[in-house]
């Protein structure tokens, strides 16, 4: 059996979709095992995942994907990385909710296991905070903990930069503070994205792709900190139903989770909310993108088996 990809408008085309699936073999509709859908990260797009996407297709999974909003096709180029005058991040986590009812209603009675990478994952702890019961599971692969008080910093700073030079200034000051940061460990360095990934080719892709790698305005990185204060909260994290299977993935060369520490920081914040279901698996050498990466066939192997409750690993 191939795979088949559509694409959806959803929202009056506010918001693009993709979708892949198992294609029919001789007129015999293709056995479903579930739906996965996919929140991509920061400064990137949802169809590339088209690789991981097929592989699970193959396996059979329906999977689904959005471009968020200030990313992919959801905006004019001019315009990425920037999310609205206020409430862009709450946006962003309603129109997952769009995704995720649109899905419900075309898959009644399937099983739906939301996987969010990077900062789709910081959304997708959003989005179980105040939608989980409506989840079968939650994936969530280059996620961090973050100390508050840095939020806070940040989102001041952010604040002020919208004050001196308004809401859609590409500010290098926050950029450097953040992005910036993670390439240092892997000086000397070849490209400006080498945290990425190990796998060149993959790294090259990303900066060749007119869609990936730019700056975020300064409202986005005020509406990216005020998100990031909301999902870290002890009190809300407490909210995320206690029974919703978690599955914490990252590499232990992986900048944005501080190397392992702050990825297990979180999973033990889960754990201390009284989840019971919580799962952790960092991989040696590995960086941000585990789905870009050298040896990324492991990665896709774990993430089947745990879909079908048959992971390999005791937690660690």
């Amino acid at each position: 059996m191939g795979v088949k990809k559509s694409e959806l408008a959803l929202l009056e085309g506010a918001i693009r979709v993709y979708k892949w699936e198992r294609e029919e073999s001789g007129g015999v509709p293709a056995s479903v095992r579930g739906v996965l859908q996919l929140v991509h990260g920061s400064c990137e797009h949802a169809q590339r995942y088209d690789r991981f996407a097929c592989y699970l297709a193959e396996q059979g999974w329906i999977v689904y994907a959005s471009d968020l909003r200030g990313h992919g096709q959801s905006i004019p180029q001019e315009d990425l990385g920037y999310f609205g005058e206020t409430g862009g991040w709450d946006g962003m986590v309603d129109e997952l909710h769009e995704v995720r009812t649109f899905i419900g209603n075309r898959h009644p009675g399937l099983k739906v296991v939301l996987f969010g990478h990077s900062m789709g994952s910081f959304l997708a702890r959003h989005y179980a905070i105040v939608h989980g019961s409506g989840l079968s599971g939650l994936i969530l692969s280059g996620t961090a903990h973050y100390v508050r008080a840095s939020l806070k910093l940040g989102k001041l700073l952010a604040q002020r930069e919208i004050r001196r030079k308004g809401i859609r200034h590409r500010s290098a000051t926050l950029y450097n503070l953040t992005y910036r940061t993670f390439n240092k460990r892997f000086r000397p360095n070849r490209t400006a994205q080498d945290w990425l990934s190990r796998d060149e080719a993959e790294v090259d892709r990303f900066l060749q792709d007119e869609r990936c790698g730019f700056v975020f305005t300064s409202g986005g990185f005020r509406d990216m900190f005020e998100g990031l204060l909301f999902m870290t909260d002890k009190k809300h994290i407490a909210m995320t139903p206690k029974e919703l299977p978690v599955l914490f993935l990252s590499g232990k060369d992986d900048p944005v989770g501080n190397f392992g520490t702050t990825v297990r920081q979180a999973y033990s914040l889960y754990r201390a909310a009284g989840m019971t279901n919580v799962t952790l698996k960092l991989y040696e050498g590995m960086r941000h993108e585990l789905l870009n990466e050298l040896g990324r066939e492991e990665v896709y192997r774990d993430i089947v088996a745990w879909l079908e409750g048959e992971w390999p690993v005791e937690p660690k």
